[in-house]
């Protein structure tokens, strides 16, 4: 099972990113981009790969774990930005004018959570974004990303996710397997 943890938006979080999504999707070079669907923006907090299903169960406990010594906390959308930069965007993402720090700290107790249960460790920091779509051929995306109208909306986080994903011909689909709310 290709599996990872997430935080998903509220489903009216998902359809404010949509509309920039439209937006930048409706811009010359928005058909060189496969567009994430509307129900599958999330926050990836942790992929990990493939797993069976000891390590599926491994992974939902320390999801519990680190979910249960966070509170819910609120975020807000606004601001888009590419990976790596905008002259040469691979990625391209709303991410969080409040709320980051918070995420991230969740995303640290996650890693230490993770690593009790006998994960490696990640190979990157967390950075909190929402994936909007990926460029096929790196592009400068930078006078559209200025000139599109940010996502602003703000959610209450209150569960890590874990989930299955199945490669596609028509994008991935996403399958919950486990849910982790937060509560301290």
């Amino acid at each position: 099972m290709r599996l990872f943890l997430a935080v998903f938006p509220t489903p009216e979080a998902q359809a404010v990113a949509a509309r920039a999504t439209d937006a930048l999707r409706a811009t010359r070079g928005g058909n060189s981009v496969s567009w994430v669907k509307r129900e599958n923006l999330h926050f990836t907090l942790r992929f990990l790969a493939d797993q069976d299903d000891a390590g599926m169960a491994r992974a939902l406990a320390a999801a519990r774990e680190a979910a249960a010594a966070r509170a819910p906390f609120e975020v807000a959308l606004g601001g888009l930005g590419a990976f790596p930069t905008a002259k040469r965007a691979r990625v391209l993402w709303a991410g969080l004018e409040s709320g980051a720090e918070t995420m991230r700290k969740l995303s640290v107790t996650l890693e230490k959570a993770l690593a009790k249960h006998g994960f490696p460790a990640a190979d990157h920091d967390f950075e909190p974004h929402l994936t909007l779509g990926r460029v096929r051929t790196p592009a400068d995306w930078t006078e559209r990303l200025v000139k599109a109208a940010s996502p602003e909306v703000r959610f209450k986080v209150e569960r890590l996710v874990l989930v299955q994903s199945a490669l596609a011909p028509g994008g991935s689909r996403y399958d919950v397997v486990g849910e982790a709310p937060l509560g301290k």
